[in-house]
């Protein structure tokens, strides 16, 4: 008896996480300012690092929280802006250059990606939902470093031919 009703207290509240997460709204990339609507770097990362925070805290915890790890698909969408922005500026030849440079850097970043979600895997054991938040956690972060990284790099190139152009 003591452990049937165990088990009910358990599927119960293992219920409600669910419940709990299924409820939680989740933000999508378009929900979010693009960082040159932002004074500096920090606040844009404060920005989606706020909702971060507030989204794992309401989805209780697990597999749950996964959806919340959006910044490294917020630092692809800077990252493909300023691709764009700086293709326009560019000759030919220069476009095409930018272009090889950035396939090579795609196969580098997810070569590595790759074999961090590998590193991750031995890290982080494939049982409960909880390991899975750790595991996703740890793979975005090396991934917001490397897009964020990119993302910045042709930022700087945009405002440098830009600054260019007009003098």
């Amino acid at each position: 008896m003591k452990s049937r009703l165990n088990l009910v207290l358990v599927s119960i509240l293992f219920y409600s996480f669910n419940v709990y997460a299924i409820d939680y709204e989740y933000k999508s990339v378009s929900d979010f300012n693009h960082l040159s609507s932002f004074k500096n770097i920090e606040d844009f990362e404060s920005s989606y690092g706020d909702y971060i925070q507030s989204c794992l805290d309401n989805t209780g915890g697990g597999s749950g929280g996964i959806p919340c790890l959006i910044a490294s698909k917020l630092w692809d969408r800077e990252l493909n802006i300023y691709y764009s922005k700086l293709r326009k500026m560019l000759s030919e030849k220069e476009k095409e250059s930018l272009k090889q440079s950035q396939l090579t850097w795609l196969e580098d970043r997810d070569k590595t990606l790759k074999f961090n979600s590998i590193l991750m895997d031995r890290v982080y054991p494939p049982q409960g939902t909880m390991f899975q938040l750790m595991h996703s956690g740890d793979v975005s972060d090396v991934a917001v470093s490397i897009i964020k990284q990119r993302a910045l790099l042709l930022k700087s190139w945009a405002e440098a031919v830009e600054i260019k152009r007009y003098q």
